[in-house]
């Protein structure tokens, strides 16, 4: 539900399958997708779902809508209509799937906090949501950037990305 001082009242579902219940914040992850959305001087209110699950779930969501036969550790569906509006004007946006055993790996191995890895790869996940991708350096860049400026008006600066991937790192 929107908070009292969001300037646009986006709708967040935060889904935590039970098994990471203890593992997550809902609150956090709806603050780190809010704080994407105003990063990006969105205007009109739109609605974003996330469901942290298992890896099974993502590598079999991976396989059969993306072709990819391996675990992830994040999908984003879009809704596929563009200006899909629910009946109080929110827009719906789409859905993102985080795998958390990959999520925990992820953040081994960046050295983070599993909070501050789910908070990147929230903030990234809306950042395609809006329509972003990191397909060249350019575009790969700016949405690390983009993810960098969303993360600090979180007030965890420390979860970014650096700009560029540091050698012998992935």
């Amino acid at each position: 539900m929107p908070r009292p001082t969001d300037p646009v009242p986006h709708r967040i579902d935060v889904q935590l399958d039970p098994a990471y219940a203890a593992r997550a914040d809902p609150d956090l992850l709806t603050d780190a997708i809010r704080h994407t959305l105003q990063s990006r001087r969105i205007r009109t209110p739109r609605a974003v779902s996330l469901r942290l699950t298992d890896t099974r779930t993502v590598h079999r969501l991976n396989r059969r809508y993306l072709g990819h036969d391996e675990p992830t550790d994040i999908l984003s569906f879009n809704t596929g209509f563009p200006g899909l509006r629910d009946p109080h004007g929110v827009e719906e946006l789409g859905t993102l799937i985080v795998a958390v055993p990959v999520a925990a790996r992820g953040a081994r191995a960046r050295r983070v906090t599993l909070a501050d890895e789910l908070c990147l790869l929230a903030t990234h996940g809306a950042l395609h949501l809006l329509g972003f991708d990191h397909e060249s350096p350019a575009d790969d860049l700016a949405m690390r950037r983009m993810e960098r400026a969303a993360l600090t008006r979180l007030g965890r600066p420390q979860a970014a990305r650096p700009d560029h991937d540091q050698p012998g790192k992935e």
